[in-house]
């Protein structure tokens, strides 16, 4: 990959109305690395990768994709070059699972090629037989397998994956694991979002954790452990809980 991708989000903040979804936040991220990015419900996770890919505007504050502003006009061609998977993928019904994928693809770049890898992912993702059906007909966990594909048909060099393993069953999680290690390996920058602490202990090159929309840890799975942790270790799931707890969590917990 030709250009080292980057992500610059500087003094981020986003309100709605009175709620602000997300404080002040300053974080850069670069390629060649898997960044899980954790928080309880409402910290402001997908809150920033909304904005990352220009879903939401910033209140103030700015976010660079590889130097450019996603406020300004340029940012379009910038985008192409990112795969992006919502918790929730919205896909179109009437299509089969196959043909949307196509059409991603061809929208991205009329001339890819990409049939050998859609039919070759598709048997990996266990959909082949599955994948001439209407996407109406498919189960959360089949069109989630249809969004993957769709993020990543275009060999995109930035990965930006809301909860990627949600609703998947053992297998199909695996894969998309695999693909996004594999896509980090070829110096990809890939951010992901989840609420399962051994899925980021055992993937993420680098842990940042949000609470109320600001920035409460950030590094390795050892420097957090080393910042963070109590004498004699702990858990990542105790450090998180213990960061992003409530004042009666705490109370009871010191209790």
């Amino acid at each position: 990959m030709s250009e080292t991708p980057h992500i610059s989000v500087d003094a981020l903040t986003k309100r709605f109305g009175s709620i602000t979804a997300v404080s002040d936040l300053t974080l850069t991220f670069e390629g060649g690395q898997i960044v899980g990015l954790l928080g309880p419900n409402g910290a402001g996770k997908t809150t920033t990768l909304q904005t990352i890919m220009g879903l939401k505007t910033p209140t103030a504050g700015d976010v660079r994709i590889n130097r450019v502003s996603v406020q300004s006009p340029e940012i379009a061609s910038v985008r192409r070059r990112i795969g992006y998977l919502p918790e929730q993928p919205v896909l179109y019904d009437y299509l089969t699972g196959r043909e949307f994928v196509q059409f991603l693809g061809q929208l991205y770049d009329a001339a890819l090629d990409f049939d050998d890898w859609l039919t070759d992912s598709l048997d990996t993702l266990e959909m082949g037989q599955d994948a001439d059906r209407l996407i109406r007909t498919y189960s959360m966990g089949m069109r989630k397998k249809i969004a993957f594909l769709a993020a990543m048909v275009h060999r995109p060099n930035i990965l930006i994956f809301d909860e990627p393993t949600g609703s998947l069953d053992a297998s199909s999680a695996r894969v998309v694991k695999d693909q996004m290690q594999m896509a980090r390996d070829q110096g990809a920058l890939v951010l992901f979002t989840t609420h399962v602490m051994e899925i980021a202990e055992r993937l993420a090159d680098r842990i940042v954790i949000l609470n109320h929309g600001s920035l409460v840890a950030d590094g390795t799975l050892r420097e957090i452990k080393e910042a963070h942790g109590q004498p004699g270790g702990g858990t990542l799931e105790e450090i998180f809980l213990r960061l992003t707890a409530s004042p009666d969590y705490a109370e009871r917990a010191a209790g």
